[in-house]
């Protein structure tokens, strides 16, 4: 019988506890699922991320299968490799502006944020939002998309909006809201939050804007990148354009980085 190499075996042990995860797991999950001690799975996790194998999560520290095994046939979700092919982009937005970003994809229901350099950045924002959906009508990142999604895509949206209770349903029902709306966003090339809309909890009392931009690739978005600041440090259309200045960059960036890995 041919020996086994047992750090092969664990280490496939790993890749194959990552791919059957309900979720992105951590490493305290990988220990559960595996048995392995913690110490080993550490260094089997740092192997396959020199070779490109997995990457932890900037947003959340969650383990993911990467872009490499895809391109050899495994099943990696498409939005596991967005977030990992736009981390590097985030990380430097962050370093430049010192406020936090974040990505999100339209998945078929709502916008959803798949990372954030918001744990690299030093001002804290509501970290834990990897896997958050904003508001489609009043969010930055939801109405970057209704604005730049082609005719088809919008509608959709709208039609599914309109299914909601309460005033989102009603303002998606609102044809002149709705008009007002694209057409300020198009104007302007970037979508602003609503005040007062944020909806996660924060111990900071603090008023947040944020405005996204698209990650267009042949035409079509695929993507939202946002910064997001307290109102209180910089609240005036010059820092707002800036911003706008810095995100397109790095949006343009990003759909550059799409297309090459033909993430549309």
């Amino acid at each position: 019988m041919v020996k086994q190499i047992q750090a092969l075996a664990r280490g496939l042990e790993v890749v194959e506890a990552i791919q059957q995860a309900p979720q992105p797991p951590t490493l305290g999950e990988l220990h559960e699922v595996t048995g392995l001690d913690r110490a080993t799975i550490l260094r089997i996790l740092a192997t396959l991320e020199e070779a490109h194998w997995v990457y932890r999560g900037m947003g959340d520290k969650r383990y993911r299968l990467a872009y490499a095994l895809q391109e050899i046939g495994y099943g990696v979700s498409v939005h596991d490799v967005i977030a990992q092919a736009s981390g590097p982009v985030l990380d430097n937005l962050q370093k430049d502006l010192r406020w936090p970003s974040d990505i999100a994809v339209y998945d078929g229901e709502s916008v959803a944020i798949i990372e954030t350099s918001r744990r690299h950045s030093p001002i804290t924002v509501n970290r834990e939002v990897v896997g958050y959906r904003p508001s489609m009508l009043k969010s930055a990142m939801g109405r970057c998309f209704l604005a730049f999604s082609d005719d088809r895509r919008r509608n959709t949206i709208l039609e599914q909006l309109k299914q909601l209770p309460g005033e989102e349903g009603k303002l998606a029902a609102n044809r002149d809201y709705v008009k007002a709306l694209v057409a300020e966003v198009q104007g302007c090339g970037y979508g602003r939050r609503e005040p007062g809309s944020w909806v996660l909890p924060t111990y900071r009392a603090e008023e947040f804007r944020a405005i996204a931009v698209p990650v267009m690739v042949m035409g079509d978005i695929q993507a939202a990148i946002n910064v997001v600041w307290f109102q209180e440090a910089y609240d005036n259309q010059e820092m707002e354009q800036y911003y706008y200045s810095r995100l397109k960059l790095a949006a343009d960036e990003l759909g550059q980085i799409f297309a090459t890995q033909e993430l549309y």
